[in-house]
This record gives C-alpha cells, structure tokens and sequence, in this order.
C-alpha cells in the first residue's frame, strides 16, 4: 500500500504539477505580449511627441535629447542637408549608435525613405515601424521621418532598444519559479495525503478481508476435523456408526450453514444479490414469525412476546422471505443470549406519516459491551473470542445487515432498561 501510495501521489503531482506550469507558462507568455505592447506604445507615444516637436520647432536642446535618450534607452539623429546634429548621444546602446542609424537608414531606404532626399510626392514621408537587430543579438525599434524644407531636407531617426524577456521580466521569471517550486511541493504533500486519505478504505477493505479469510478457515477447520476423526472412528470401529454418523451429519449441516451464509454474503458484495420485491404485510408476516418461533423459545423456557398497535400496519415493498429470514435472524440472536426465564419482546409500530415502519426485537439477555457495539455487524465478529458456540458463526447480524440495506432501510442496536439489547429495523413504505 505504501508503494502504491508513493506511485500514485507521484503521479498526482506530476500531472497536477504539469498543468500548474502550463498555466504559469501561458501567464508568463501573456506578461511577455503585454510588456512588449507596452514598450512598443511608449515608442510609439515618445515617438509622436518627437516627431511634433520636429514638425513645429526649427531647434532641438541637447538637454532635451540627453534626457529623452537616457531615459527611455534611445538613439535620436537629427540630420540637416546631409549634415548630423552636432550632438554625441547621452546612452550608449550595445551596438555603435553609428552601426544602429545606418541600419535604420537602409531598412528605411529599402521602403523608399531616404534620409538626405527630400520626398518627391510631399513634404513629409515617414517609413514603417522597423525592427532592427545589432552585433549583440540586441533588438531595437526604429522609425525614419524625412521632411522637405526651403533650404533642403531634414530627417530624424529614432531607435529604441527593446530589453530582452530574460531583463524585462526577470522578476516575474524568478517570482513564477519560486511560486511554481512552492506550489509542485504544496502539491506534493497534499497528494500524498489526499491518496493516502483515498486509499485508507481500501486498506481498511483488504484488513476485513484477511481477517474474514482468516476466520472463515478457522470456522471451516473444526467441522472438517471433526469430520476427519468421525470418518476414522467409523473406519475403526463400524459397531459406533449410531453414535458416530449422528455427529458427522450434525457437523455437515453446521458446514453446510456456514458455506450458505458466506455466499449470501458474497453475493451481496458483488451486487448479484437479488430481491423478489412484492406487497408485504407485515402484520400477518410478523405474526406468522412469531407462531413460528415461539416453540424454540418455550423449549429453552423463554417468553416470546408480540406487540402490535390496534390499527393495521402499513405494507411495505420488499422481498417476504428476505425480510423474514432477517428479523429470524435477530430473533435467534436474542434466543441465544437470553437466558431461561426472561423475555424477548417483538414490537412494531409505524411513523407518525406512515413513511417508515419499524420492527423492535428487544431481549432481556446480558447485552453487549460498549466497546463491542461498533462491531457486532462485522463478519465473523463475536464478542466471546473463543468461539465456543457452535451455532453461530458470527455471520447472522451481518447478513441482517445487508438485507436491510437492500430494502433501502436502517438497523441499530441499544440498550434496554434491564440490561439487555434492543436491535431496531426502519423500512420504508409506499408512503
């Protein structure tokens, strides 16, 4: 279990740990577009404000340019007829600003704009948004403005370097690894805990199960001696056949119950339990079961009592015989643990709107410990760990059990003001 644990919390993480990176690494591509939109519409924005101050004004301060240029990382060149301002540049880029405008200047001319010729159909062409690459696998955006004035041409260029994913979002980067290291481990132990928390039932399943196996094959052996040492007796000593043979007969039935039981209960597990459902009125069944039974509990000298209300009970849908062998089964339960003169008390009434009816099979026997209540519908559970009785395997409060859930009803057990046990059904009716 504990490998089977470690393999599918493994598995758990692994898949949830896939799909928490895929989401981080579509955020992560969306925050790179959104960065990129950002510092193209700042281009775009500085760019305007330039081109503006070009179109309107006859003279650019250095001042100007050096802050432009140093604060948003650009390379402004203002040519006049040929000549380049007199001005050296206040943020040195990767690439030579040199090697940067003429790449600018050839894209640009490449699209019909060129930097020293004055535009032929206006006074004003501008080229297209470029991007250029320089010698250091750095990126830049780029634009050429030529305008036509009296005394010749002037041009502008602007370049604008675009910081890689790796500068831009550094931060973010390191942030999502954190939070994805954080997360795969959160996920990590919480899987390992929610598997653990899923697999609990089945290790719970596969304990009930050796533990059923294991009293199966003890209940099983002492029949099977029995009749092992029986057989040989009779091989012995033919002349004790009519004392033998009555044991050997007596210990196949007490097999034979055991066997029959154990497939009742297999065929409950496997759901192949199937119920013959009809009309079922409960106060003739309940006083034929109580004229049934009441011999075998005269002989062991016990009172079997039934009370009814004066007003006919409800009919219920369900199995006759089902529901007869269940509350059979409660009440040889009771037989057994009550002692000669005492009672068992068969009670049964209807709720108030008649939509459940319950069946009370109430002794005056020993009861059962609190410590043994949680388990008395187990298999094989019998609160006498020797297991000296022979009728009973501890199987019967079981089968009651999944006959009652069968019929969609509830059983539960307490406690009775003389000491003894009270095993409630609930069933419910067409109500």
């Amino acid at each position: 279990m504990k490998t089977l644990q470690k393999r599918l919390a493994g598995l758990y993480t692994i898949t949830t740990g896939s799909i928490l990176l895929l989401v981080m690494g579509a955020f992560l591509l969306s925050s790179i577009q959104s960065n990129r939109n950002a510092q193209l519409e700042q281009f775009q924005v500085i760019w305007n404000s330039l081109t503006s101050r070009f179109l309107t004004s006859s003279t650019f301060s250095h001042g100007f340019l050096a802050q432009t240029e140093a604060d948003y990382q650009m390379v402004v060149h203002i040519r006049e007829n040929g000549t380049p301002l007199l001005y050296q540049g206040a943020w040195q880029p990767l690439t030579d600003r040199r090697t940067l405008i003429k790449l600018a200047a050839d894209q640009a001319a490449a699209q019909g704009v060129f930097i020293d010729q004055a535009p032929i159909s206006s006074t004003a062409v501008s080229s297209s948004l470029m991007t250029i690459e320089g010698e250091h696998k750095d990126s830049y955006y780029a634009i050429v403005l030529v305008l036509a004035v009296k005394n010749g041409v002037k041009s502008i260029c602007a370049v604008s370097y675009i910081p890689p994913a790796r500068e831009s979002m550094g931060g973010t980067v390191l942030y999502l690894c954190v939070l994805a290291v954080f997360g795969i481990t959160c996920l990590g132990l919480i899987s390992w805990k929610f598997v653990g928390w899923s697999l609990k039932p089945v290790e719970e399943s596969r304990q009930k199960q050796a533990r059923f196996l294991a009293a199966a094959s003890h209940e099983l052996r002492s029949p099977l001696a029995v009749l092992r040492s029986g057989i040989a007796a009779l091989a012995s000593s033919p002349k004790a056949k009519d004392t033998l043979l009555p044991v050997i007969d007596s210990e196949c039935v007490r097999m034979s119950r055991l066997i029959d039981d154990m497939l009742l209960l297999a065929s409950a597990d496997a759901k192949t339990w199937s119920l013959h459902v009809d009309d079922v009125d409960m106060d003739t069944l309940l006083i034929d079961l109580f004229e049934s039974f009441e011999p075998a509990c005269r002989e062991k000298g016990v009172t079997l009592t039934l009370d009814l209300p004066e007003t006919a009970l409800p009919h219920i849908p369900g199995d006759p015989q089902r529901i007869r062998q269940l509350l059979l089964t409660l009440l040889d339960n009771a037989k057994t643990h009550t002692p000669g003169g005492r009672s068992i008390h068969i009670r049964s009434r209807a709720s108030a709107q008649k939509q459940r009816l319950s069946v009370q099979v109430i002794d005056e026997g020993c009861g059962i410990p609190d410590q043994d209540k949680p388990y008395v519908f187990d298999r094989f559970y019998q609160a006498d760990a020797s297991r000296t009785d022979k009728h009973h395997f501890g199987l019967g409060l079981s089968i009651a059990k999944e006959l009652t859930e069968l019929h969609h009803g509830a059983i539960y057990l307490s406690d009775t003001d003389k000491g003894g046990t009270c095993f409630t059904v609930e069933l419910p009716t067409y109500s």
